[in-house]
């Protein structure tokens, strides 16, 4: 197995958007975290979360079923001497004494593993080590927990706002809305759904927080999550600027020259930084806007160096489109501008971005 490592501090990432890196890259491992007070250790099958046998703490499971008056406390010792006399585990020693159904055992299990991991979501000191290792075979494995809905349901119950305030953008800052393959994946409660509806490529978050019916602070809990699961992504408002603003007597086809060069300075960017699946990565980003482009833009493709191929566009029907057709044409041009540099965010960082952002004003544009 190819030995991967992550590595960093929660200040930095947080635990939620650490949790969707490992799932995105479907990573299988280990990830070991600690603080000043606490140490904590996950392990991963393919971006899931496996909990193996072994690992399972099953005494502070006993402990945890007694305060919470589902077992006795004076059963526990005759369950600990089934187990040691057996030499079984002690969920074992649980399912031939007491009197709970199995699947009433499991459901207690998983709620009890994901309660103890819930306290990572409000770290915001500590570190994380992921690291590559075997995997045991299946049948050590007790179940998986998707990584997706713990996301969800553990930034739900985040206390710390401090945390989710700190890795929000500005306010200034635009809402780009993405479509993943996986989002049917992802159940919304109705009050997200909400809150997801408000949200489109015309909004800041400014604007977000003051339309909310659902408050500033729960609205941020929300955004923050969408955001962790790759459901929406920010723009900095200065490269949602567009193109014909600055230039109203340029052709269309001028017009599209110049997003072209930014798309292919773009596209040799993440080439530098990320080798051959920088290709991969503009395609992706296309694919997750299309639905939002008008219909002339949506069999649009990208040639070998980033940008958009001339015959992948229907010529005929630009040239005599209205005014107000091809103002949207080039909407969309800002789109797919945008698109892609909130993609070398998401790969390569915010100290990328704010450094592509700089040059591309400097590219496209009449000498």
């Amino acid at each position: 197995m190819e030995k991967c490592r992550l590595q960093g501090k929660f200040s930095d990432t947080p635990f939620p958007q650490l949790l969707f890196r490992i799932w995105q890259e479907e990573k299988s491992g280990s990830l070991k975290t600690k603080n000043d007070k606490l140490e904590k250790r996950l392990c991963f099958k393919k971006g899931n979360i496996t909990i193996e046998r072994v690992l399972f703490p099953g005494k502070h499971f006993l402990k945890a079923l007694v305060e919470r008056k589902i077992l006795d406390f004076s059963c526990t010792k005759e369950y600990e001497n089934f187990a040691a006399q057996n030499k079984c585990t002690l969920i074992r020693a649980l399912h031939e004494l007491s009197p709970l159904s199995p699947n009433r055992i499991w459901m207690l299990m998983e709620d009890f593993i994901k309660t103890d991991y819930f306290l990572l979501f409000d770290w915001t000191d500590g570190e994380y080590k992921f690291d590559s290792e075997k995997i045991n075979q299946d049948s050590e494995t007790l179940f998986l927990i998707p990584t997706l809905s713990f996301i969800l349901q553990g930034v739900r119950q985040m206390q710390n706002y401090d945390l989710i305030k700190a890795h929000l953008p500005p306010e200034n800052e635009l809402v780009q809305i993405l479509s993943p393959d996986y989002f049917n994946e992802i159940k919304l409660d109705p009050s997200e759904k909400y809150l997801l509806a408000l949200l489109d490529n015309k909004k800041s978050l400014k604007n977000i927080y003051d339309l909310s019916e659902l408050g500033k602070k729960e609205s941020q809990k929300v955004i923050f999550y969408l955001s962790c699961l790759g459901l929406i992504a920010f723009s900095q408002s200065k490269i949602q600027e567009t193109f014909h603003d600055k230039h109203p007597h340029l052709e269309f086809e001028k017009i599209l020259d110049a997003f072209n060069d930014k798309f292919s300075y773009i596209y040799k960017y993440i080439s530098k930084e990320l080798g051959p699946v920088a290709f991969n990565v503009v395609e992706k980003c296309l694919e997750e806007i299309k639905s939002f482009l008008s219909p002339l833009f949506r069999e649009i493709k990208f040639d070998a160096e980033g940008r958009i191929e001339i015959n992948s566009i229907p010529k005929t029907n630009i040239t005599f489109a209205s005014g107000e057709a091809k103002m949207n044409l080039i909407k969309d041009l800002n789109e797919i501008l945008v698109a892609e540099v909130l993609a070398v965010k998401k790969n390569l960082g915010n100290e990328h971005e704010s450094l592509l952002v700089k040059n591309l004003e400097k590219i496209g544009e009449e000498s």
